[in-house]
């Protein structure tokens, strides 16, 4: 059994053909694809696409731009205004009647925006933890130049139950912290061309590693457009890595995926 932890099957390259995706997922083995939410249309939208496809589970979350709508003069490109609090209140709505597997995705970006908006930035990303503890759910994190900060604020709220997904800080940190407190860091299909996702494919603790793919993004090839099958790719990279069999890298994930995220689905 495969698993992507991080996808957006909800984003406009699937539009024409998701039926295809999800079936070329499936002929691959993969039995759990987590779609992640960014805001109020692709929270929605996720939980109508898991309703249709069994293989889909719901992640809603509020990326961190989107997170700071309302500044939107601080922000280099469009982003839609809505109410986050109110965003906010539906993804604890969902939590409460079970009918999402996490909270994400969320955290903090320094790339995109500047310090200016940290505070904005933070105060959604804790009101999200907060949701995630209250129903014991995991968070999938995005962050971008401020891995320390956001690892700082989920300790500081004991948060064990975390997923970081296409980290891009110092592979010594992620290690640390994994060796600390228990996260997990999931690996997008494009390992192969990365020697940081490399070092941490061969170096986290083993037991703490996930597949995802954040597709259309991150593709093994530049150029293509990514899908959820390509974790298989992930699987037997990781095994060339560690020296097992492709049966046993396969089944050490899916066995942490269920770790995480509580489910034998």
């Amino acid at each position: 059994m495969y698993v992507d932890v991080h996808s957006h099957l909800t984003h406009k390259d699937f539009a024409g053909d998701l039926d295809e995706v999800i079936k070329r997922a499936t002929e691959a083995g993969l039995t759990s694809i987590i779609v992640n939410g960014l805001e109020p249309e692709s929270n929605r939208r996720i939980l109508q696409l898991a309703e249709t496809y069994p293989v889909i589970k719901p992640a809603l979350g509020i990326y961190p731009i989107d997170a700071i709508n309302h500044l939107q003069a601080l922000i280099p490109f469009p982003v839609k205004a809505f109410d986050v609090d109110a965003e906010i209140a539906f993804i604890e709505s969902q939590a409460k009647a079970g009918s999402i597997i996490a909270i994400g995705e969320c955290g903090l970006d320094g790339h995109w925006v500047g310090t200016e908006t940290f505070a904005a930035q933070e105060r959604v990303f804790e009101a999200l933890i907060e949701i995630a503890v209250r129903h014991d759910l995991p968070l999938i994190i995005h962050t971008r130049k401020l891995e320390e900060r956001a690892m700082q604020i989920l300790a500081a709220h004991r948060v064990t139950k975390v997923d970081f997904h296409c980290y891009c800080g110092r592979s010594k940190m992620a290690i640390e912290a994994a060796q600390k407190h228990g996260w997990y860091f999931s690996i997008p299909a494009n390992a192969r061309r990365d020697g940081a996702f490399q070092k941490l494919l061969k170096e986290l603790p083993e037991d703490l590693v996930l597949t995802e793919t954040d597709c259309p993004y991150l593709p093994p090839e530049k150029g293509q457009r990514n899908e959820p099958r390509n974790v298989v790719g992930t699987i037997d990279l990781l095994s060339e890595l560690r020296g097992w069999s492709v049966e046993q890298a396969r089944e050490k994930v899916w066995t942490n995926y269920q770790r995480l995220f509580q489910t034998k689905k």
